[in-house]
């Protein structure tokens, strides 16, 4: 019959080695993966650290003994290693990248050989047979051992500091995580208290403490073990909600923002904050009024999973009061443009319709002292007429934040069309094609004719020349098509070629840049082409147009 004594230790280290084998499969649910690798390995040492003591107190003969208390010792040691990178895992610090973790893994190593081979220094331990209390190998414990217990402790200290200091910073209600803690370091007592306790033996009884804690934490804290972790990987305020939406736990910065969430603990989202909890199915933002003013926040949700099961849900809450507060200015400029839009197309460009067509009919009517005056008013309600269109189709272009439907268009109607318009309105210009117009389609959509209007009719309106000449080729190869819109005006210096298409972050503030060139910026931008300015030669600016061509395969974002 087994001694009481002997039975008792045979239980406690049986049971560390169960629960730390049983644990094993629910580890493998953590979804952070460093923490799963730290801690299954964890688990995995402590059940064979375990398993080596059973052998030590089971085995018949003294080197089975003494062979199986070696397996522990050294799984012992494999346990305080897998701790460390599972505290820091868990905490965020990258295991595979800690500084000096060659020297580490040689020190490792280094102890690890020292125990396998002490039945051939004694360095760690001797032994001897006794028969009280019952009979067994009795370890007496050398120098080297206490200083490797001690350098371990140290170690497994420097991991609780750092799941503490993890727990307080996030401000949760780890309460009862950190008692768990607590309770699986008091067999450490025992393990110093064993050479001076009768009924205790020289071993190291971190084994049943261990099994304490992976099973609390695992089995009944995992969810909130993981939102510890996660609330700690940022400032944002977080709220751990169970399957039924209840408060579970939160940490100092959403207690900050939903002051309403002190004492909360248990009692359903939708009677603490209902407008919080109305956002975690809504995705727009949650507007919350401060003593600084009005702030928006977004609400996301992290779900925690048991196969497909949803048992619960950490939800973080993420300051955009400046990204809303930007959205909310650009949707005021876009109702303030769309207004003034409306001015320009139906009030401005209608009256000068008008004025325009009262003034043809005075053509017949005045002497030829005022025909000069009458054709001057011609030119200019002409082009105000102009200048309304190029706004309608710039506001038009700035619809849907800036994005465009685009569909294949062919290109040689358009141009033809443009050309058309520009030789009525402006009859003292020449304008030529020099060889034919390829018979080619681009990605682009109806303002595709707009870039073409804008650069004919600027070479006519800054051309110095009595005649102006503009002339139009095209060149095409295997993906690109480019216009080359030349004219014999004054030219523009090097240091306006790109500002005059308000490109960079000025916008129509760049010096020299007109609404219809920043127009042809940002349509040739939105169909996939570029925009540039060469000089002429032997005088006058070259605009080039380049334009992608339309391929079944080919699609423009």
């Amino acid at each position: 019959m087994m001694e009481p004594l002997l039975l008792g230790h045979v239980i406690i280290f049986a049971l560390s080695a169960i629960a730390c084998v049983a644990a094993i499969p629910q580890a493998r649910k953590i979804q952070h993966p460093g923490t799963r690798e730290g801690f299954v390995v964890f688990l995995g040492s402590v059940a064979l650290w375990s398993g080596g003591y059973l052998g030590y107190l089971l085995a018949p003969t003294q080197s089975g003994k003494l062979a199986f208390y070696i397996l522990g010792f050294v799984f012992a040691f494999v346990a305080v290693g897998s701790w460390l990178y599972f505290c820091a895992a868990y905490t965020g610090r990258p295991p595979r990248h800690t500084p000096f973790r060659n020297l580490i893994l040689g020190t490792f190593l280094l102890f690890t050989a020292l125990k396998i081979t002490n039945p051939l220094h004694n360095l760690y331990f001797t032994t001897e047979w006794v028969t009280e209390p019952f009979p067994h190998l009795v370890i007496h414990h050398e120098l080297l051992y206490w200083i490797v217990l001690g350098l371990s402790y140290a170690a497994i200290a420097v991991g609780f500091f750092v799941l503490m200091e993890r727990f307080y910073h996030t401000g949760s209600d780890s309460r009862p995580l950190v008692v768990l803690v607590g309770l699986s370091g008091l067999p450490a007592v025992a393990t110093i208290l064993g050479s001076r306790v009768d009924w205790l033996l020289p071993l190291m009884y971190e084994p049943p403490g261990v099994a304490l804690f992976a099973v609390g934490t695992l089995f009944f804290y995992r969810q909130r073990f993981e939102a510890i972790r996660l609330t700690g990987e940022s400032d944002k305020p977080a709220i751990f909600l169970d399957r039924d939406t209840c408060i579970r736990d939160y940490n100092q910065a959403a207690r900050r923002l939903f002051p309403a969430l002190e004492e909360s603990f248990g009692k359903p989202l939708d009677a603490v904050n209902s407008a919080l909890a109305d956002h975690l199915t809504k995705e727009d933002v949650l507007t919350i009024a401060q003593d600084d003013g009005t702030r928006y926040y977004d609400v996301s949700s992290t779900p925690f999973l048991a196969g497909e099961v949803m048992t619960g849900q950490l939800v973080t809450v993420t300051d955009v009061t400046e990204r809303e507060s930007y959205r909310k200015r650009l949707e005021e400029k876009t109702n303030q443009l769309e207004a003034l839009n409306r001015v320009v197309r139906h009030d401005i460009r209608n009256d000068m319709t008008v004025i325009h067509g009262w003034a043809e009919i005075l053509e017949d009517h005045i002497d030829e002292d005022g025909e000069d005056a009458l054709k001057r008013v011609l030119q200019k309600s002409r082009h105000v007429i102009q200048i309304t269109e190029v706004a309608r189709d710039f506001v038009e272009s700035l619809s849907d934040d800036g994005t465009a439907e685009l569909a294949e268009v062919e290109l040689q109607p358009v141009l033809d069309a443009e050309l058309a318009a520009v030789r009525d309105s402006f009859p003292n210009a020449q304008f030529q094609v020099s060889g034919e117009l390829p018979d080619v389609s681009v990605q682009a959509n109806e303002m595709l004719s707009s870039i073409f209007r804008n650069i004919l009719e600027n070479a006519v309106r800054h051309n110095d020349k009595e005649t102006p000449e503009i002339t139009v080729t095209s060149e095409v190869d295997s993906e690109t098509i480019r216009f080359r819109i030349a004219d014999n005006g004054p030219g523009i210096p090097d240091d306006q070629k790109e500002q005059i298409f308000g490109k960079g972050e000025k916008g129509l503030d760049s010096p020299g840049s007109g609404i219809g060139l920043y127009l042809v910026h940002l349509l040739t931008d939105q169909f996939g082409g570029e925009v540039w300015v060469e000089d002429n030669d032997p005088n006058g600016s070259v605009f080039v147009v380049e334009l992608p061509i339309h391929l079944p395969s080919n699609k423009v974002c």
